[in-house]
């Protein structure tokens, strides 16, 4: 596979930007976005990194070094935001109150905050839409996980595009390149290219729904993953019900489906 041309191919059909726009990429410093930025500025893309030290230790030292390092090499700006200073907290003691308060477990507790984060910062950083490092294989994790969790609605509006559809001041919208690319060919992309990256997995993820899904799906091939997805998508991603009217949170003023968003209702319990 090609994946600057699958990147290249998904970008046009999908509208997901255009040279103009100012386009904020999600680092976390592992192969996925690391690549995903590198493509977009080969292509030609305002491309501007935007990576969120969660301290995770050593893992987080090392990969914001090395985005720090790449971004630096290739001319791209980098702004890193520092969570303690945001939130007044690391992640993983707000991840051990929200499973002792609330009983919130894995990966979901992260993705709620670093959501949060990347909205606000991209909006105060002028971008017009912001690049995740989604692949195929995270695709097909959510499909499936949300399927046997009964929460098939979730997938409304599913795509390259994010919340496509969703309206509301302060929104800023968030795109997939990668979406059809599989997690083998980004790997293999990554160490053809040379980057030097750290490839360990998150710290925290281990005893998820996400790792047990993951595990098990590994008997599934690109073919049949791309079957999943594509499937879902012509299914469940036209549904309505992601045509949604966005408020704003009383608490904080960013972006809700509520009248509290997610993440405020997630610090309120660190107080």
């Amino acid at each position: 596979m090609n994946v600057e041309n699958v990147v290249k191919e998904t970008v046009k059909k999908y509208g997901l930007m255009k040279k103009s726009d100012k386009v904020v990429v999600a680092l976390s410093g592992g192969k996925d976005s690391t690549s995903v930025l590198y493509i977009l500025k080969g292509l030609g893309y305002d491309v501007h990194g935007l990576m969120i030290d969660l301290y995770l230790g050593k893992w987080s030292d090392v990969h914001r070094e090395n985005m720090v390092r790449f971004c630096g090499e290739l001319g791209v700006p980098l702004t890193v935001v520092d969570l303690k200073a945001e939130i007044g907290q690391g992640i993983c003691f707000v991840k051990a109150v929200l499973a002792k308060k609330k009983g919130m477990t894995g990966c979901s507790v992260c993705g709620i905050v670093k959501r949060w984060i990347l909205n606000r910062w991209a909006r105060k950083l002028g971008a017009d839409v912001v690049v995740t490092g989604h692949n195929l294989d995270d695709e097909t994790q959510n499909v499936l996980m949300n399927f046997l969790k009964g929460n098939v609605s979730l997938g409304a509006g599913m795509g390259p595009a994010t919340g496509n559809g969703v309206s509301g001041d302060g929104f800023v919208q968030r795109v997939k390149p990668l979406f059809f690319v599989p997690e083998s060919e980004v790997l293999r992309y990554s160490k053809d290219k040379g980057f030097d990256i750290l490839y360990d997995r998150c710290p925290c993820a281990f005893g998820t729904y996400r790792v047990d899904t993951r595990e098990w799906m590994g008997c599934l091939g690109d073919g049949e993953k791309r079957k999943i997805v594509g499937g879902f998508m012509g299914v469940v991603g036209g549904l309505k019900g992601d045509e949604r009217e966005m408020r704003k949170c009383e608490r904080c003023g960013e972006v809700s489906r509520g009248r509290v968003c997610k993440a405020c209702a997630i610090f309120s319990c660190l107080k």
